[in-house]
């Protein structure tokens, strides 16, 4: 995780119990909204508080801002040192030794109030 990532991110964990997912949105775990809609690889950056933080995310990351939890099959996609950096766009980047993961990876600040609030995706 480069600096520049590191500041943006900083600026939204303002919460001294905010937790770090970086979650594949895949249709599993509360904070998902697209699953099977999606053909592509998208993966997105979740700040939750500690007691949101939801089960399914069971893996844990390390990094200079503490642990990033993953779900534990998607280790797959980040073997080989997982990066995450600016690309030219100024877009959060998620790349690996193999290559680039997700060209534009979002950061959503507290999805489990979007979660509570019965908001579900319709393809």
């Amino acid at each position: 995780m480069d600096d520049k990532v590191q500041a943006r991110l900083k600026a939204h964990m303002t919460a001294p119990d905010d937790q770090l997912i970086l979650d594949l949105d895949d249709g599993v775990g509360n904070y998902s909204s697209v699953g099977n809609c999606s053909l592509d690889t998208s993966f997105q950056l979740l700040i939750v508080t500690k007691e949101n933080l939801d089960p399914t995310y069971n893996a844990e990351v390390a990094s200079p801002l503490g642990p990033v939890f993953i779900k534990d099959y998607t280790t797959t996609y980040i073997e080989g040192s997982p990066k995450l950096d600016l690309n030219k766009y100024g877009m959060i980047r998620l790349k690996t030794q193999a290559g680039t993961v997700d060209e534009s990876v979002a950061i959503k600040d507290y999805p489990e109030v979007v979660a509570a609030a019965g908001k579900t995706h319709d393809c």
